[in-house]
């Protein structure tokens, strides 16, 4: 259903526009500025501007369009059509950490703790010969054998662990759900207004100088910045 957005207090506008008949499509908002005039009256990319001024856009081209908003001195009228009502929300993605580690292969050894030693193998038989004594009487002897033991195999590297991301906002690592928005990884209780602690999981968010807003804070974040 088409809506009438009034924009008050002159250029900027905060918004760009793309199409036309030159492209052979509507003229619709292909950006919108954070904390802008455009914002404020939200404004989404992808609204199609039906006219401009009380003009209607099916023939313009993309220039005339924006001479015709250009020339918008101290308010600009629209007449915006929106496909569908869009509810922002930051995409979720699990992220699986494998905690097993691989087998490890110990031979005869058994990986155990406070267990009774065993012997080697199964018990070997006594040899033994006859052999004279000083008295020239025939004696049995035992035949000593000697016994090495067996060489235990090299256990196998244990496989590295992934590295979890880390929290920008408290530190810790995150393990499950996370939030990933721009260059920085959350929890999503940590996905909070840097101004007010307002949860921004269903509410969009602006990311200004490294910090994240909400909508209402986004405004003060933009015009607190020094003069350039």
């Amino acid at each position: 259903m088409p809506q009438n957005v009034v924009l008050e207090g002159g250029a900027p506008w905060g918004f760009r526009l793309k199409g036309g008949t030159e492209q052979n499509q509507p003229i619709s908002i292909s950006r919108v500025t954070p904390g802008s005039k455009a914002s404020l009256a939200n404004l989404c990319p992808g609204d199609v501007i039906l006219a401009i001024g009380g003009i209607a856009t099916e023939v313009m081209t993309l220039a005339d369009a924006q001479n015709t908003v250009t020339s918008s001195t101290h308010h600009l009228s629209l007449k915006v059509q929106r496909a569908e009502t869009r509810l922002w929300s930051p995409q979720m993605e699990p992220f699986r950490v494998n905690l097993q580690a691989e087998q490890q292969d110990l031979g005869h050894f058994e990986h155990k703790f406070n267990i009774r030693p065993r012997p080697f193998g199964t018990p070997f038989p006594v040899l033994s010969m006859e052999t004279p004594d000083d008295n020239n009487n025939s004696v049995r002897r035992p035949i000593i054998k000697t016994v090495v033991a067996p060489v235990t195999k090299a256990a196998p590297p244990v496989a590295k662990l992934q590295k979890l991301p880390l929290c920008d906002l408290c530190g810790k690592g995150i393990i499950g759900p996370v939030v990933h928005a721009g260059e920085k990884w959350r929890h999503p209780a940590c996905f909070l207004c840097a101004r007010c602690g307002l949860e921004l999981k269903h509410q969009g968010y602006y990311l200004i100088d490294g910090q994240l807003y909400c909508q209402e804070h986004a405004v003060t974040a933009v015009h607190a910045r020094p003069p350039c």
